[in-house]
Order: structure tokens, then sequence, then C-alpha cells
């Protein structure tokens, strides 16, 4: 399988008025803005995890979702279109006046060609979406940049928009809404008010608030990573600790976060710059000299005979330019910094989705754990499950180092939370039994499923009946993250689990090897790995006689692979597309395999 429907973001850029700059300009020098441009934007859609398709004239359209999904596709977009937008205003004029651009963005379902996905693939993206981000663009303004609905849904608690008029965009007869993207909303704004209280996770909770207290009462330094999957609770539970560790008595708790960012410009020690500027206290409007100064006086205050050694390697983290050190100088420098750090009083240092991290990132946050005596620093690391797989001896010959697994959470728990989410009166057991299975242990489910019976007003009617056209929708951010899951697959893997799905919830290895051409213990050795990450089992009987029978491990999971499979490659009546029970494996219609 070549090919995948999927949800991706794409991006238009456009030189305003360019013909009419070209008619003017000598051809070398519009030849030498058009390879500036170009350049420009290859470069900040490359740092935003983006790929570009093409260049038509003096156009550039870029894909967001492949060859990889994550849960921030159009959110990426977005930042990188802003970001283009003000390297291109910096950009020298010359003799003329000043070049404008305009970007649009739309979100969508569109046809992927997997096996051409790469810079200057040339049509490997088809679909609505292309044509929608193409008008977008005509409609924006010189400078800035429009996004559609479904753009703006996906990103509007992370960014600034301006409403703009509706308008009818050519070749259609609805009207459309459209927004102007103004900014990335501060992080301080983004605001960590929780919905409902933490359920089901005290467990978790007490081993890492034993491992605070052991840091502050005995003075002593450990290193603890929790793991999980996306959604399930890691950062809450992070949150849950930070709390309490300001209501400690005694010496206030210093609490330092960074994150590994999956994408972006110098990404590799992101998380710790995060941390410095945290303690230091940049700006959001930065004077090199003053900066400078306020890091030295921060130093100072630590009594660290190395201070002015400490500016230099830290200095270039907040964008402070220092001395040239050596790698190994500059990462010892930045330890003896965090150990000095934690030397004036209890100390906590986290480092959040360290499954992005870099291995020059990974090795630094282990030698730091390694290297911690006698202080009390306490260091957390979040991560999903692929940082084992990655990295198997994580923290393994680390003295006292400790692992969390955070489990999904069981069924009346998630049932509790829809309660709290929903209301205790606002469904009946009954309609809440698909939402708790929907949920599958994870309360970002949960979460986003609530919101959407929200959102669509489906909990106003006076009996609320859940909908297979409406409410059982899957919402976006949660097949973006089983999408995430499903592209960090091998190949083969992936494409086993795309022809099970068309097969249904429950399948067996024959027709799968039939529908990829591969012989049947090809597909039973994909099985074998698939059942290792937890995304398909072995049923203990089969209905087919002789053959094993297989089960997805959640009927979400197999909903995103049968989204992603062409048309062609589906049954023309699918196992249960219409019918609510399909969602349930409840469905009484048998397999229809052969038809793929």
């Amino acid at each position: 399988m070549q090919e995948d429907r999927r949800q991706v973001s794409v991006l238009f850029v456009d030189i305003v008025d360019f013909t009419t700059y070209a008619e003017r300009a000598d051809p070398e020098q519009a030849r030498g803005i058009q390879q500036t441009y170009f350049a420009t934007v290859r470069r900040l859609v490359h740092q935003y995890g983006g790929v570009v398709e093409k260049y038509i004239g003096d156009a550039v359209m870029a894909l967001f979702g492949a060859p990889v999904a994550t849960d921030n596709d159009a959110l990426r977009c977005v930042r990188a279109g802003l970001e283009i937008q003000r390297n291109l205003a910096r950009q020298p004029a010359g003799p003329h006046p000043p070049l404008g651009f305009r970007v649009g963005i739309a979100t969508g379902e569109a046809l992927v060609d997997l096996a051409a996905a790469r810079d200057g693939g040339q049509a490997f993206v088809t679909g609505d979406v292309v044509n929608t981000a193409s008008r977008l663009q005509g409609l924006a303004p010189s400078g800035g940049v429009v996004v559609d609905e479904s753009t703006w849904s996906a990103t509007r608690h992370e960014m600034e928009y301006v409403d703009q008029p509706p308008v009818t965009l050519r070749g259609r007869s609805a009207v459309s809404r459209i927004w102007l993207a103004l900014r990335a909303r501060p992080q301080r704004e983004l605001g960590t008010a929780e919905l409902t209280p933490m359920v089901d996770r005290d467990h978790e909770r007490g081993m890492l608030v034993s491992a605070l207290h052991r840091t502050v009462t005995e003075r002593t330094s450990q290193l603890v990573t929790v793991f999980g999957p996306a959604g399930v609770g890691k950062s809450r539970l992070l949150r849950e600790l930070a709390r309490h560790a300001a209501s400690l008595p005694g010496p206030r708790v210093s609490w330092l976060v960074g994150q590994c960012p999956p994408f972006g410009e110098n990404v590799t020690y992101a998380a710790l710059a995060d941390i410095v500027k945290s303690w230091v206290g940049v700006p959001e409007v930065v004077d090199v000299g003053a900066l400078r100064d306020r890091l030295r006086q921060r130093l100072g205050g630590l009594s660290d005979p190395h201070a002015v050694r400490l500016t230099e390697a830290l200095g270039p983290l907040i964008g402070v330019p220092g001395e040239r050190l050596t790698s190994g100088e500059t990462e010892a420098a930045w330890r003896r910094f965090l150990l000095t750090l934690a030397a004036t009083g209890p100390t906590v240092l986290v480092f959040e989705d360290m499954h992005w991290a870099d291995q020059a990132m990974l090795a630094f946050v282990e030698q730091l754990g390694a290297a911690a005596r006698g202080v009390p620093l306490l260091v957390v690391a979040t991560a999903r499950p692929e940082l084992r797989e990655r990295h198997p001896a994580w923290t393994g010959t680390i003295s006292g180092a400790m692992s969390i697994s955070v489990p999904p959470m069981h069924d009346g728990d998630i049932d509790t939370l829809y309660s709290l989410l929903l209301g205790q009166a606002t469904l009946p057991p009954a309609a809440r039994a698909p939402l708790i299975e929907f949920a599958d242990g994870n309360p970002l489910y949960a979460q986003e499923y609530a919101r959407m019976l929200m959102d669509g007003g489906l909990l106003d009617a006076p009996a609320p009946r859940l909908d297979p056209a409406g409410a059982t929708e899957m919402p976006r951010t949660v097949q973006a993250v089983i999408a995430n899951r499903l592209d960090l697959l091998d190949a083969p893997d992936r494409a086993v689990l795309q022809a099970a799905a068309v097969v249904g919830v429950q399948f067996w290895a024959a027709p799968v090897a039939g529908a990829l051409g591969r012989p049947v213990e090809w597909v039973e050795r994909a099985l074998d790995r698939l059942q290792r990450r937890d995304l398909v089992y072995e049923q203990s009987t089969s209905t087919m006689p002789g053959q094993s029978e297989y089960r997805f491990r959640h009927v979400l999971v197999r909903d995103v692979c049968y989204q992603r499979c062409p048309a062609p490659c589906r049954p023309s009546s699918p196992t249960g597309s219409t019918c609510w029970t399909r969602r349930t494996a409840r469905c009484s219609r048998p397999p229809r395999w052969s038809a793929c």
C-alpha cells in the first residue's frame, strides 16, 4: 500500500505581484529574489517538520502530516506560515519597493503517495484541501496568514486569530469562514486550569510525592522517568506534583520545566534552554547586553567561582553569544550550573517529551542523573513508550533511577471522568457505555469526546442520544494520536494493520496475507511484532477452525487504519461501515475481506 487517505495541513505561499516586479527588474535580479525566497521557505518548512511538495512559478506548496503524522500538524503548519512571513519581511528589498507575501493554510483529508512524500516529491498529495489552501492564499493580505475553519478549530487554543468576513471560494456554493493568524499565545496564557479532579492516579502520584519528599528531607538526588502513551495523564501528574511542592513547608522548591520539541530550530538542547530561560527570567523584548548582565547577576548569586565560565556556556542557550567552547566543556559547565543551583535549595528539573529528544540530550540527562550526589535534586522526565524502543538501556546504569509506567484507567474511572466532565445526570449509563469503550482508558480521549458532545450541542436536547453519524465521529486529536503511532511503525507492519482493518475488528492471518500477496508466515511474524506494540492481540478461540483469530486492541485503531485505506482497497460494502454496532465489534454482518 503506497497511498494513504489521511488528515493533512497544506500551506501555500506566494509573492504578491511578482509578475509586475519581474517586468521591471533584471532577469538576474528576479532570479536572485526567487532563489532567496525559495531557500527561506524550504528551510523554515523543514524546521517545523513539513515537506515542500512543489514550486509553482513563484508559489510554494508544503505539506504537514506526511509521511509521519503528529498530534500537532496543523499547529506546526500555522507556526511555519507565521515564521515564513517574519523571515521574508526581513529580506533586503534592493532598489525596488519591498515585496509582499501571502500564505494560505487548509486542513483536511487527502490521498498521499507515501513513496513520494519527500521534499520536491511532486504531486504526492491529492484532495480538495489542496485547492482550498491555494484559494485561501489568494485571499490573504500581504504579510498575512489566512486559515480555514478546520485549521482554526485545531489550533485556536494555541494561536491568536482575528475572524475575517465569510467568503465564497471560487468553485464553491457554500460560504466559508476564514481567520487571520496573528501570533502564538504566550505559554503563560495557555493556563493549567484542570477540568476535573484527578481520577485513578493515587498510586503514581504517591510514588512521585515520595520521591520529592526524599529529595527535600534527605537532600538526595533522584532521576525518575514517567512513561505512558499520549494522553494518559503524565503532564497532569506533574502538575499535581508541582502544586504539592508549592505547599511544602520549609525552603521553597525551585520548579523548572523544559520541553523537548519535535520540530523547530536548535532543538537538540531546547529543553535545557527552557530551564535556563525560566531561571534567568528572560523578558519578551530581549536586549542582548541587558540579558548578559542579568545572566551574570543571577549566576553571581550562586557564589560559584566559575561564574564567568558559566556565563559563556549558558549564554547561547538564551540568545547571548559567548566564547566558543568545546562540546565537552559546554556540557560540563551546564551540569555544574544545575548541580550548583540544586545545592542552594531543593530543585526539581522536569524534562517533558523525552521521546522527541536527540541522542545528545538523552545522554546529557543521564549523565546529570549519574553526576548528582549530595544535593537535593529531583530530575523528572516524561516520555512515551517509544523512548524504550529507541533507548532500551535508558537510565539502567544509574543507581537509584526509577521508572513509573502510567497504565490506562479502568472503565469505572473513565465513567467517573465522564460524569465529572458532562454532569452526572446528563447521559444515562446506557448512553455512556460506548463512550467508555471509545476512551479505552485514556483520559485525553474521554475529554475530547466530551468536548465534541458539548461543542456540537448534542447535550442540549431533552433526551440526548448518541448518533453514529454525529456524536461517534472521532475527534481530530484522538485520530492524530493514533495516526502518529501508526506512522512510527515499519511499512510492512503498517500494511498488515491496514489490510486487517478491511477484514474487520476480528481478523485472521490468511485473508490478510491474500490481500497483501504475502505468505501467511510473513503476516504472522508481523502480527507478533504488532502484539508487542499492544495494537492487536490473539484471541483464545477462533471462529475459523485451524486459524488463529486476532483482534484490534482498540476499535479506534481499526477505524483509523480503515479510513486510511484508499477507496479501491475497501470492500464495496465494508463490514458495518454505517452501523453503530461496528464500533463495539457486535456487527452481525460477516467479514467481506474477499472484496479487497
